[in-house]
């Protein structure tokens, strides 16, 4: 594992779902990664539930982002859809630099009982 994570840096990666930032499932998966500290996790999610609209994306109206706490992550909850969040994510307009890794965590996934 040594060979994976070279001068100190670990990877950066961004946490994203269409079932929001509160999710459940969400907040299960950036503690696992977390707990094996071997990433950067960072979180850009949708402010509330939005499968339906997946793949939309914002077009005559602002987004909002709102920084969120969560332990050990950089987190933001973004008005917007699944597809603007992972953008945003993407970008570098939120985080410091782009991610080396983008996880979508999966449909329908993130509220199972």
């Amino acid at each position: 594992m040594d060979g994976l994570v070279s001068s100190g840096d670990r990877p950066r990666i961004l946490v994203t779902n269409d079932d929001g930032i509160d999710a459940p499932g969400l907040r299960a998966m950036v503690e696992v990664l977390l707990s094996t500290n071997l990433y950067e996790v960072l979180v850009c999610a949708p402010d509330s539930e939005k499968s339906a609209v997946s793949h939309s994306i914002t077009w005559r109206h602002a987004v909002a982002v709102k920084r969120v706490d969560i332990d050990g992550a950089t987190a933001y909850a973004v008005s917007g859809t699944p597809a603007d969040s992972a953008s945003l994510g993407i970008s570098a307009a939120l985080f410091p630099s782009i991610p080396d890794l983008l996880w979508v965590f999966g449909p329908a996934c993130a509220y199972l009982d």
